[in-house]
C-alpha cells in the first residue's frame, strides 16, 4: 500500500497541468510635457527702449520697459534646454539694428544673464537632468553704441524649450 500511494502521489504531481499566472507591473507615469512662458500669458510682450536723439550712439545703455519680463520653462521628465532665435535684426523698414546690441540681466540667475548673438539657435540654458523648472525675470538693455537713423525699430526673438 505504501508503494501504491507514493506512485499515485508522484503521478498526480507530475501529470496534472501546472497552473501559473503572468503578472505584469505597469508603473503609472505622467505623460511627457514641455512648456515655456515668456512675458505675459496671452499675446506678445513688447519691450521698448526709448532713446532721446541727443544720446544716439553715445554708449549710454538704455534699459527697456517693462523692466521685469517673466521667463519660465519646465519639462517632465526633468532635463531641458532653452534656445533663442535672434537672427532677424530689428528694422524700421529701411535700416536695421542687430539683436547683438541687446543684452539681458537676469534677476535671480536661474537663467544666466547674457547677450543675443544673432543666431537662430543660441543656447541660453544648458540641459540639466535634475532640473524640472526654471523661473526668472529679465531686464533687456540696448547697448546704444552705434549711430542709427531716427525711427521706430521693431523685431522679435523666439524662445524655444526642448528636451535633448
Amino acid at each position: 500500500m505504501k508503494i501504491k500511494f507514493f506512485i499515485i502521489a508522484f503521478l498526480i504531481v507530475f501529470i496534472s497541468p501546472i497552473a501559473f499566472a503572468k503578472i505584469t507591473f505597469v508603473a503609472w507615469k505622467a505623460p511627457p510635457e514641455v512648456s515655456i512662458q515668456v512675458g505675459t500669458i496671452t499675446g506678445v510682450t513688447t519691450v521698448t527702449h526709448d532713446l532721446p536723439a541727443s544720446q544716439v550712439g553715445d554708449g549710454t545703455p538704455i534699459t527697456g520697459t517693462p523692466k521685469d519680463v517673466l521667463i519660465e520653462a519646465s519639462a517632465r521628465p526633468a532635463g531641458f534646454i532653452i534656445t533663442v532665435d535672434s537672427s532677424t535684426p530689428l528694422s524700421n523698414g529701411t535700416h536695421t539694428i542687430p539683436f547683438t546690441d541687446i543684452s539681458w540681466a537676469a534677476k535671480k540667475g536661474d537663467i544666466p544673464s547674457g547677450q543675443f548673438n544673432g543666431t537662430s539657435s543660441q543656447v541660453i540654458l544648458q540641459p540639466d537632468l535634475g532640473m524640472q523648472r526654471v523661473k526668472d525675470r529679465f531686464t533687456f538693455i540696448y547697448d546704444n553704441t552705434r549711430v542709427v537713423p531716427y525711427g521706430t525699430y521693431a523685431g522679435s526673438v523666439t524662445y524655444t524649450v526642448s528636451v535633448p
